[in-house]
């Protein structure tokens, strides 16, 4: 299990905080590669799988580039539909730190911050039993691990009502705590959304947040929407804002790592959950 705060809340004059999220973070900031066939060092999914124990999600598929969890065994889920939340665990740094500043997280976060707070609201036992966690890989080259998802759900025939995939940005840092990008829908048979922008207008009626920062696929950056978009699904990317300390072309790569706020971090944990639970129709 994972330790509460270790600041002395009597000290504080603040409630322990339960699954600090800086404590995953440490657990989970590790390096991650593929080589396209599968995941050449199982250490963070180990990790993941680990500490997920103590959660209700139990692992569905181990997959080459794809480890996916849900709260039902694969018999339930058979036939159902379901919400799929993807946080690729694929890295490309060569040193890996975060330290912690009075209001911000610094290190090198792509994208272990995304798959910490997804690990957290997992632990925290608030999802609904029709949500899939799936930690992908090969995000930062061909997102294959997209492919082996949604290939493993089409399996056990479990229909996905829509696909969030989670990822850090450069986008809104100054102003907002998170972003809705490359949103995508559903184009054959089943279409529940005639446009785009009737779909990511849904999505901010549902965060009942009009300042919310939305960017077309058109300007953002691609992620692994862009794969799930390959499989006529609903789906767009929920993104946590950053900023960078080393300025060039790949700075979201740098050694040298990425800036986050902890009011974003609050709001995007915030956010996602709300995201989840009304389209799966909890709320």
């Amino acid at each position: 299990m994972i330790p509460l705060n270790k600041t002395d809340a009597a000290e504080s004059g603040k409630p322990k905080e339960t699954f600090p999220l800086t404590e995953i973070l440490e657990k989970i900031n590790i390096p991650c590669e593929d080589d396209r066939h599968g995941f050449t060092d199982s250490r963070k999914s180990d990790r993941i799988d680990k500490l997920l124990r103590n959660s209700p999600f139990r692992k569905l598929h181990d997959g080459r580039l794809t480890k996916i969890y849900a709260q039902k065994p694969e018999t339930a889920m058979s036939g159902k539909n379901c919400i799929v939340v993807s946080s690729h665990i694929d890295t490309v740094y060569r040193n890996f730190y975060f330290r912690e500043g009075k209001d911000v997280i610094i290190g090198t976060l792509d994208n272990s911050i995304t798959n910490a707070v997804l690990i957290r609201l997992a632990l925290k036992r608030r999802l609904p039993s029709n949500t899939i966690l799936a930690f992908t890989g090969n995000e930062e080259k061909d997102s294959l691990g997209v492919d082996e998802t949604v290939g493993y759900l089409a399996g056990i025939r479990s229909g996905v009502d829509a696909a969030i995939s989670l990822d850090i940005t450069d986008r809104g840092f100054r102003n907002h705590g998170y972003t809705i990008e490359n949103y995508f829908i559903r184009k054959g048979e089943g279409r529940t959304f005639f446009s785009k922008k009737q779909f990511m207008r849904y999505l901010v009626r549902l965060l009942e947040n009009r300042k919310v920062k939305t960017i077309h696929h058109v300007a953002a950056a691609p992620d692994d929407t862009w794969q799930f978009d390959e499989h006529d699904l609903n789906c767009f990317s929920f993104c946590l804002p950053s900023r960078s300390i080393a300025v060039h072309d790949d700075w979201m790569h740098d050694d040298i790592g990425v800036i986050v706020r902890r009011s974003a971090l609050k709001e995007f944990e915030a956010g996602l959950l709300k995201l989840i639970r009304r389209l799966s129709g909890n709320e």
